[in-house]
C-alpha cells in the first residue's frame, strides 16, 4: 500500500493549525508595534539644599523644594526630600544667593530679616539647581527671582516649579545634553 504524501501534509486539522499560526504571526507582526507598553517607573530624585534661604530651617527647605518641584508635573520624575547628610546618587542640589539691591541705598551685610526669619522685603536672589545622576554631575539651571522667602511665598514657589521645568522638562537642559559616545564637549 502506498501512502499519498500530500494527504498527510494537507490534512484538514493540520491545514487549520497552519492557517491559525499564520494569522497569529501576521497579527503580531502588523499590530505588535502598537501594543500598549507599560509605562516605565518614574525616576526618584532626592532634593537637597546646599544652603538655607531666609524663612526656612534646613530640613524644611528640602521638603518645600520637593513639594514645589512636583508642581512642574513631570511624569518621568518624582522628588523626595533628602534625609540627613548622606548624598544620593540621583539628586537635585539647590543653592540660593542673595543678590545686592539694584538701587543706590546703603546695603547691609546679610540683609535685614523680619521676626519670622524671612527677608523684610522682596529681594533679588540667584537660584541654581544642579542635576546628578548615578553620582555624576549632568547639568545646571540658574535663574534670577525676586522673593520674600518662607513657605507661603508664591514667587518662590513659582520660581522652583519654573526651574524644575527648565532642568528636567521636555525642552529642559537635561534633555538637551548630547550623550552620544565620544562626545567630549557635553553640556555643562
Amino acid at each position: 500500500m502506498s501512502h499519498d504524501r500530500t494527504s498527510l501534509v494537507f490534512s484538514p486539522a493540520l491545514v487549520w493549525r497552519r492557517i491559525a499560526a499564520l494569522v497569529c504571526w501576521t497579527l503580531v507582526t502588523v499590530f505588535g508595534p502598537f501594543a500598549p507598553v507599560p509605562a516605565a517607573a518614574a525616576s526618584i530624585l532626592e532634593v537637597k539644599a546646599s544652603n538655607v534661604l531666609p524663612g526656612f530651617h534646613r530640613s524644611e527647605l528640602a521638603r518645600y523644594l520637593a513639594q514645589h518641584m512636583s508642581e512642574a508635573r513631570l511624569s518621568d520624575w518624582r522628588f523626595a526630600p533628602a534625609a540627613g547628610d548622606d548624598v544620593a546618587a540621583d539628586r537635585v542640589e539647590w543653592s540660593f544667593k542673595l543678590n545686592p539691591y539694584a538701587g543706590g541705598e546703603v546695603r547691609r551685610v546679610g540683609g535685614s530679616l523680619s521676626r519670622e526669619g524671612r527677608l523684610a522685603a522682596h529681594r533679588p536672589v540667584t537660584i541654581e539647581a544642579r542635576l546628578y545622576l548615578n553620582g555624576e554631575y549632568q547639568t545646571l539651571v540658574e535663574q534670577q527671582a525676586i522673593v520674600e522667602g518662607g513657605a507661603d511665598d508664591p514667587d518662590l514657589a513659582a520660581a522652583v516649579a519654573s526651574i524644575t521645568q527648565n532642568l528636567l522638562g521636555p525642552a529642559g537642559a537635561y534633555r538637551a545634553i548630547d550623550t552620544r559616545p565620544g562626545r567630549a564637549d557635553r553640556a555643562r
